[in-house]
């Protein structure tokens, strides 16, 4: 099985003063794989395979503003992944096993923003079932 990364780029300072994360969050993954237009996005469309572990982690574009993950919520939460915070990174990374295959399953990424203020956006998760070559 495969480690797939996703970086969530912030614009903190934007964010809260238009009280609106969804325009400015810039995502990206590893998967090599473009072609659903939300590339770089609010909405990028990971796509894994049943069995992968998944990895997200959130910066702020500006180093003097702090962004954390607070959690997950969603269609695709508990039961396709259920992430869990890698306390060693101070809720900047957070990462869970792909534990059933889905198609463009929506889920919620809840941040908080410069230690008081909580704003969420819903990317979406496709996982592909792996091929059993015998």
């Amino acid at each position: 099985m495969t480690t797939i990364n996703v970086l969530v780029a912030v614009n903190v300072g934007m964010a809260i003063s238009t009280g609106n994360l969804s325009q400015y969050v810039f995502m990206v993954d590893t998967t090599g794989y473009s072609g659903n237009g939300n590339e770089g996005g609010n909405e990028l469309l990971t796509t894994c395979t049943n069995g992968d572990t998944v990895i997200w982690n959130v910066v702020s574009i500006d180093p003097s503003e702090n962004v954390a993950i607070l959690g997950f919520s969603g269609a695709a939460i508990p039961n396709m992944i259920n992430p869990g915070q890698y306390p060693q990174y101070a809720g900047t990374v957070w990462g869970g096993r792909v534990n059933s295959a889905g198609s463009e399953i929506q889920y919620s990424l809840e941040l908080l923003l410069e230690g008081n203020v909580q704003q969420s956006f819903d990317p979406f998760l496709t996982a592909n079932n792996a091929l059993n070559l015998r």
